[in-house]
């Protein structure tokens, strides 16, 4: 009788999320056992600990053992999604730096559970299985609902994490009894022969059960996307949460979210049925229409974001009404643009976030005046969000119509253009704000090299996609074959 066993080759293409596990456990040893080390030797650990992770990523083998195989793809899509989850979290562990000098809290547990999300993140990304996809999705939700609440001095902090907490947990018990109701009706959870088995049901009840599992299973991945009607943890998750951390909710969750959409339904279950993609775009419209509308009257700028980001979810919700074979390409080349956009905003606000209130509206207003380079980096990142040509937005909601068109879903692409134009109104009102004139004397913008770094990446990704983007396109596309 033949032991199949673990390869090097096995461990080399689990390397990334290995070392993301053996970094997690090491800060909080140098946390316990290394008291006088400074919180810098922290921060640089874990920084070199996911480029290295990404270096692992991007030269990793692709493992066929039959022990990993049935929980985990090793196929170029997961390779991507592991390299965009750590581009994420290196972006994220930048933007912690200035937040840290500001507000006094202990540093390793923050990053242990920053390294948690991560690693929850890419299992999302790799997930071959349901329940590979529910523990990935648990782990990062786990993850969030602490750091949510990390800054415990925060009132405001503690009342969004228990929202969080409470709503999420509903969420995790439908996606579960989804999971369990679709393997009482085809006798598996793994991704590869579900579709297959779907169209050889014969029984109406089993036909009932595995759509009502997948009914489930939706309304789970729509909470984490912040759907509406699934949003209302967002706004105030986002509002209480430390601006580092309502960067990673506002990414990383929106593209794990995604990620797990599109591995479940466009590429193990493309085009299973007309009466879900229909139902995706009836989603589609009241996310779309709400968040854009709301989204004008926000003050607080985290808050704005959490609407900023529902409305994005409601565009990122078109190609998968469509399902067509250009669909999943569309999806990512958006993810894309909208993660490098919010990082841009993000990075803009961690030089100006001085209190648990937030950065307002109004401390925007004269920023061009002190600091020029950071307005003139915040304002392409906004009109891209708003998709205005030139700017890389504006193609990626391009393709999103296209792919709606060619799916015969116009009014969807109706609408779509007409919130785009609602959303043109209050990005550029944001924008224009920050190039009038300061109403008094203001301080100087602090300086942070962590974050002007994730702006300076954030724009120059933004520009090369704005002139070039068909080789990301391409680069895409071939991700979906």
């Amino acid at each position: 009788m033949n032991t199949v066993t673990l390869s090097s080759v096995d461990f080399a293409a689990l390397s990334p999320m290995i070392i993301i596990l053996l970094a997690a456990l090491g800060v909080i040893l140098i946390e316990c056992f290394l008291a006088k080390a400074k919180n810098t030797t922290l921060f640089f650990f874990t920084l070199g600990s996911l480029i290295l992770a990404s270096i692992a990523a991007a030269i990793a083998p692709q493992s066929d053992n039959p022990l990993l195989n049935p929980w985990l793809m090793f196929d170029p899509l997961a390779r991507f999604f592991t390299l965009f989850f750590i581009f994420i979290g290196i972006a994220i562990t930048l933007l912690s730096v200035p937040f840290f000098r500001r507000f006094e809290v202990t540093h390793g547990e923050y990053y242990f559970l920053l390294l948690s999300g991560l690693f929850g993140l890419i299992l999302i990304g790799a997930a071959a299985d349901f329940l590979t996809l529910f523990l990935g999705i648990e782990t990062l939700s786990l993850s969030l609902y602490v750091l949510c609440a990390y800054v415990k001095k925060w009132k405001l902090a503690q009342e969004a994490s228990m929202k969080y907490f409470l709503m999420g947990a509903l969420a995790a018990a439908f996606l579960l009894y989804g999971i369990a109701l679709i393997y009482g009706a085809v006798g598996t959870t793994q991704f590869s022969p579900l579709l297959q088995l779907f169209l050889s049901i014969s029984t109406s009840t089993d036909q009932l059960l595995f759509m009502g599992g997948i009914g489930l299973v939706t309304l789970g991945l729509m909470f984490k996307a912040s759907i509406v009607p699934f949003h209302l943890w967002a706004p105030d998750a986002y509002d209480g949460a430390p601006t580092p951390v309502t960067a990673f909710m506002a990414i990383g969750t929106k593209v794990g979210a995604f990620a797990a959409l599109a591995r479940v339904f466009l590429v193990a279950l493309p085009q299973f049925s007309l009466h879900w993609n229909e139902c995706i775009a009836l989603l589609a419209f009241p996310t779309l229409i709400y968040a854009n509308y709301v989204a004008m009257k926000q003050k607080q700028l985290r808050r704005f974001f959490a609407y900023s980001g529902i409305a994005q979810a409601g565009f990122l919700l078109i190609p998968l009404a469509a399902g067509t074979p250009d669909a999943l390409t569309a999806l990512l080349f958006y993810l894309v643009i909208y993660a490098f956009a919010t990082f841009g905003c993000f990075a803009g606000l961690a030089f100006l976030d001085n209190s648990s209130d937030g950065v307002m509206l109004g401390d925007l207003k004269g920023l061009f005046y002190r600091s020029p380079w950071l307005a003139g980096m915040m304002t392409i990142c906004l009109l891209t969000l708003a998709g205005i040509p030139p700017t890389a937005g504006f193609f990626g909601k391009f393709y999103l119509f296209k792919v709606a068109f060619e799916a015969h879903y116009y009014a969807l692409a109706i609408v779509g253009l007409i919130v785009t134009i609602l959303s043109a109104y209050y990005y550029t009102r944001i924008a224009a704000l920050m190039f009038s004139a300061p109403a008094s004397e203001q301080q100087p913008v602090a300086s942070s090299w962590p974050a002007s770094i994730v702006g300076a990446v954030s724009l120059a990704a933004l520009l090369f996609l704005a002139l070039y983007p068909s080789p990301l396109m391409t680069f895409l596309s071939e991700l979906s074959l």
